[in-house]
C-alpha cells in the first residue's frame, strides 16, 4: 500500500480537481464499461462517504470536502465574479461583499456570505475550519484557480470554489468564459473544453491547485423531468464522453487528476446509491489500483474528509495542520479491472437499502419474544408444559440470532433479501433446537461459539462486521473499522455466558484467574488499535468484569468501597486504552488521546456533545428503542420481583454483572442505546430460559396434577 502522492514537494507540480455534482455510480460504471477511452480504466478508483454534518446536499457535501470536517452550509451562499452585476441587489458582487464584511476586492471570485458559513460552522461540533485550506496554499506560493459552474437558467450554482478559497473568502478564477452557450444543451450551457485546455496549459512559475467545477452533469439532471426519455439518455452518453475528453486531454498538463463526485443525482439518492465515485491519475508509474485511508480502513473506501490531507501532502504541507481525515492510499498498484469496486459498492447498497426493514422485523420478533418468555414467566404452571418448551426453543433461537447475522453476512447478495431472512431464521431455530435437546448447558455453547466466531472476524479486520445487517454501515458512516456498538453488546455478554458455569464453583482462586483472563482477552480484542478499536465497549467491559471480581471476592456490598473501585478501574483502563493505540496504525481513538494530550480539552468536549446527541437521535427514532425499553423494563422487574430471581449463585451473579455491562455501554458508547438494547436482550433471555427450565426440573412431569393447596412458584 502507497500514498497516492509524493511526501515532497516537486518544483510547479499541478493538481487538477474535477468536481462533478450529479455524477454517481451509474455514471462511473458507464465510463468504465462502455467509454471508449482507456483512461478510466487506468485510473485509481474508489467509493467516498460524503456525508455532511446536516442532510445530503451539493453545498453541505462541498462545505465538508473543502473543510476537511463534517459541515454544513448557509442559505444564499453563491460564489460570483467580483465585477459580476447582481440584478437582485442593484450593485456587483464586490461592492455586495464590502457592505457585509468591509473587505473590498475587484478582481477574480468573492463571496461575501463568508463570514457566516465560518460563524456557522465555528459553533457546530465539528468545529469544520472554512477556508484554512485556501490560506496554506496562498502562503505557501501556491498558485489557486477556479472555473466552471453549474448554473442552469433558474438559479446560479457555484461550490467548487469552496475547495480554493481563503479565509475573506477569495480566490483566483473565472466563470463567464469557462461556460460557454451552445445551442441543445441542457439550459443551452456546456463546459468550454478550449478555454479550460488553455488555462491549464499555461505554465506559471509556481506550484498550482487547479478547480473546475464540471456542471454539464448537474445541468442535464436538472432537465430530466421535462426531457423525453430517449433524448435524455442519448444527452447523459454525449455529457460523459465530453467529460470524458476533457480528462484525457489534461493529463498532458497535470501532475495529479482527481475526479470527483460532491452529490450524486436524485434517482442515484433514490436509489440509496449514496456512495460517490472517485477517480484520481497521478505517476505513470503508479496507474491503476484502488483507494483507500487509514480513516475506513477498508478496500476502495475513503472519506471526503481525507480529500483535504490528501491534496495538502501533494505540496508537501501535510504537516501545517491536524486534520481528522488521512492521506489517502493506493493499493493493487497495477491492477485495471475495477469490477471490485463496483461489487463491492453494490454489497454496501443492498445492505443500506434492505437494512431498515430487516432489523425492523427482527427487533419486534425479539421485543415479543420476551414479552412472550415474561408471561410465562409470571403465570407459567405445569400445565402449560408444550408452551414452556416452546418459548425456551424461541428464546434459544433468539440467542442465536446475532451469530447467524454474522456468520451470513457474506451471502446475502447471493441468497437475496428473502433468502437471508429464511436462512437465518432456519440457522437460528435449528441451532436453538439442537442445544435444547442435546445439551444440558446450551446458554453455554451460545455465548462460547458467538465469541469465537465476533474474535475471528475483528482478528480478520472485520470483513463480515463490514457486510452484516447489525454491524456498521459505510453509507452511513458512523464506523468504519473494529467492533459496532450492536455486536459489542453481545461480545460482551458472551463473555459472561461462557463464565456462567465457572461462578459455580467453590474454588474462588480458579474463578478469579478465569474472570481476570477473560477480562484481558476482551480488553484487548475491543480496544486495541488494529482489532476492535471501541473505546466504550472497552471501559464498559473493564468496569464490569471489576463488578464481578469484586462480587466473586466480597460478599457484601460496600458503596464506598464500590465507587473507590470505579475511580481506579476507569483510571487504569484510560491508561490501559492508550497503550492498546501506540502499535499499528492511527485510529480515531489515537487521534482523541492525541488532542487531550496536546491540552485540546474542546476536541473532548466536542466528541462527548456528539455522543450525547446520537444517543438521543437514536432513543428517539430508532427501532432500537423497542427493544432498550421492553429489556429494561423486564430487566427491572426481574430484579424487583425476589421470586422471578434464580437460585444459584453463577446465575444471579450473571444477571448482576450484565445488568452493569448494559448500564456502562449505554453510558460510555456513543450508540450506547443500541450496545445497551442487545446486551440487554441477551440477559433477560437467558435468564428467562433458565426460569423456564427450572419449573421443568423442580416442579411438574407430564401427566401430574397439583395438589391443590400446593404453592405454585411463578
Amino acid at each position: 500500500m502507497v500514498s497516492v502522492v509524493d511526501s515532497h514537494t516537486d518544483a510547479g507540480r499541478k493538481v487538477l480537481v474535477l468536481v462533478v455534482p450529479g455524477m454517481s455510480f451509474n455514471e462511473a460504471e458507464w465510463l468504465i464499461e462502455h467509454d471508449q477511452a482507456a483512461v478510466w480504466k487506468e485510473s485509481t478508483f474508489g467509493a467516498m462517504n460524503v456525508r455532511p454534518d446536516g442532510p445530503y446536499s451539493y453545498l453541505n457535501n462541498m462545505v465538508s470536502i473543502a473543510s476537511g470536517a463534517k459541515a454544513v452550509g448557509v442559505q444564499e451562499w453563491n460564489s460570483y465574479e467580483a465585477d459580476e452585476h447582481l440584478s437582485e441587489k442593484g450593485f456587483t458582487a464586490s461592492e455586495w461583499m464590502y457592505q457585509l464584511t468591509g473587505i473590498s476586492e475587484t478582481d477574480g471570485l468573492v463571496h461575501p456570505h463568508m463570514h457566516r458559513l465560518q460563524r456557522k460552522n465555528n459553533e457546530s461540533t465539528h468545529k469544520a475550519q472554512v477556508g484554512v485550506f485556501g490560506e496554506l496554499l496562498m502562503r505557501n506560493n501556491i498558485d489557486r484557480q477556479v472555473f466552471g459552474h453549474s448554473d442552469t437558467s433558474e438559479e446560479k450554482v457555484r461550490y467548487g470554489s469552496l475547495l480554493a478559497l481563503d479565509r475573506n473568502g477569495i480566490v483566483s478564477g473565472d466563470f463567464s468564459e469557462s461556460v460557454q452557450k451552445q445551442a441543445g444543451t441542457p439550459f443551452g450551457l456546456e463546459m468550454n473544453h478550449d478555454y479550460l485546455m488553455h488555462k491549464l496549459s499555461t505554465d506559471v512559475d509556481d506550484s498550482q491547485f487547479f478547480v473546475v467545477e464540471w456542471g454539464d452533469l448537474y445541468r442535464l439532471f436538472e432537465q430530466q423531468s421535462y426531457m423525453e426519455e430517449k433524448h435524455f439518455e442519448v444527452e447523459w452518453e454525449k455529457r460523459l464522453q465530453h467529460l470524458s475528453t476533457f480528462v484525457s486531454d489534461a493529463q498532458m498538463y497535470a501532475d495529479e487528476i482527481w475526479v470527483i463526485a460532491p452529490m450524486m443525482n436524485k434517482q442515484a439518492y433514490d436509489e440509496k446509491k449514496q456512495l460517490a465515485p472517485v477517480f484520481y491519475w497521478g505517476d505513470q508509474e503508479k496507474r491503476g489500483g484502488f483507494l483507500t485511508s487509514n480513516t475506513t480502513k477498508q478496500d476502495y473506501l475513503v472519506s471526503s474528509i481525507d480529500l483535504i490531507p490528501t491534496w495538502l501532502s501533494s505540496f508537501g504541507l501535510a504537516d501545517q495542520v491536524k486534520y481528522s481525515g488521512n492521506v489517502i492510499k493506493q493499493t493493487s498498484v497495477g491492477e485495471f479491472d475495477k469490477s471490485p469496486v463496483l461489487k463491492r459498492v453494490d454489497e454496501m447498497v443492498l445492505i443500506y437499502k434492505s437494512r431498515a426493514r430487516v432489523l425492523s422485523i427482527y427487533i419486534s420478533c425479539l421485543v415479543i419474544a420476551l414479552i412472550t418468555a415474561a408471561l410465562y414467566g409470571f403465570f407459567g404452571t405445569r400445565k402449560r408444559q408444550l408452551w414452556r418448551y416452546i418459548t425456551r426453543l424461541i428464546l434459544l433461537s433468539a440467542l442465536w440470532s446475532p451469530f447467524w447475522f454474522l456468520a451470513l453476512a457474506g451471502f446475502v447478495d447471493q441468497l437475496g433479501i428473502a433468502g437471508f431472512v429464511l436462512a437465518l431464521i432456519g440457522g437460528s431455530f435449528v441451532s436453538g433446537f439442537l442445544v435444547e435437546k442435546f445439551s444440558q448447558i446450551p446458554i453455554f455453547l451460545i455465548g462460547s461459539f458467538t465469541f469465537l466466531l465476533i474474535t475471528i472476524d475483528i482478528s480478520l479486520g472485520s470483513p463480515l462486521m463490514q457486510r452484516s445487517y447489525l454491524g456498521y454501515d459505510p453509507i452511513i458512516g458512523a464506523r468504519y473499522y473494529g467492533i459496532g456498538n450492536e455486536f459489542a453488546g453481545v461480545y460482551l455478554i458472551s463473555a459472561f455466558m461462557i463464565l456462567q458455569p465457572a461462578l459455580a464453583g467453590n474454588r474462588r482462586k480458579v474463578t478469579v484467574i478465569l474472570i481476570a483472563a477473560m477480562s484481558t482477552i476482551l480488553t484487548i480484542v475491543l480496544g486495541k488499535s488494529t482489532l476492535g478499536t471501541n473505546a466504550g465497549a472497552t471501559l464498559a467491559a473493564g468496569l464490569a468484569f471489576s463488578f464481578l471480581l469484586y462480587r466473586v471476592i466480597f460478599q457484601s456490598v460496600s458503596w464506598k468501597r464500590v465507587v473507590f473501585l470505579c475511580g481506579g478501574v476507569v483510571s487504569v483502563l484510560f491508561l490501559f486504552l492508550y497503550m492498546l493505540q501506540l502499535t499499528g496504525e492511527q485510529t480515531h481513538i489515537g487521534v482523541a488521546f492525541e488532542r487531550l494530550l496536546d491540552g485540546d480539552f474542546l476536541y473532548i468536549k466536542d466528541i462527548i456533545q456528539r455522543k450525547m446527541a446520537m444517543n438521543l437521535k437514536i432513543f428517539r427514532h430508532s427501532n432500537w428503542t423497542q427493544l432498550f425499553v421492553t429489556s429494561y423494563l423486564l430487566g427491572a422487574v426481574i430484579l424487583w420481583r425476589k421470586r422471578l430471581q434464580l437460585e444459584g449463585q453463577e446465575k444471579q451473579l450473571f444477571l448482576q454483572t450484565g445488568v452493569v455491562s448494559s448500564f456502562a455501554l449505554l453510558l460510555l458508547n456513543d450508540s450506547g442505546v443500541v450496545a445497551a438494547a442487545t446486551s440487554m436482550f441477551c440477559v433477560v433471555s437467558a435468564h428467562y430460559y433458565w426460569l423456564s427450565a427450572k419449573k421443568e426440573e423442580n416442579h411438574f412431569d407430564v401427566g401430574k396434577t397439583v395438589n391443590s393447596s400446593q404453592t405454585v412458584e411463578d
